[in-house]
């Protein structure tokens, strides 16, 4: 009994070497491969961030401008009705019509 249990030990030993490198490489989490993949992701996410960064300092200049009170209330107000196409019921809204097409503006 003895005699078959040292026999099996050594092939047992090898067999969970061989899987262990063998789910390695399937697994793909090491190698060549891998790391080329790790260097692309890691390229787009370099690029991502510079991308989202940038939006972050616009949108941080433009908050920063109405902090410092750069902007007049009534010219904030005003932008904000034409955006949302919104009036005022006191307002005196005056349609504008176009030229005409034969004729050109002078």
């Amino acid at each position: 009994m003895k005699r078959r249990i040292r026999a099996a030990v050594l092939p047992l030993l090898l067999l969970a070497v061989t899987l262990y490198f063998v789910f390695n490489a399937i697994n793909g989490s090491r190698g060549i491969e891998a790391q080329r993949r790790n260097r692309d992701v890691l390229v787009q996410d370099q690029a991502t961030l510079i991308s989202v960064a940038a939006r972050r300092d616009r949108w941080e200049a433009r908050v920063d401008a109405l902090r410092h009170h750069a902007i007049a209330g009534d010219m904030l107000d005003q932008q904000a009705r034409s955006v949302l196409d919104l009036a005022d019921p006191g307002d005196l809204a005056v349609p504008l019509k176009s030229p005409p097409a034969g004729k050109a503006a002078q």
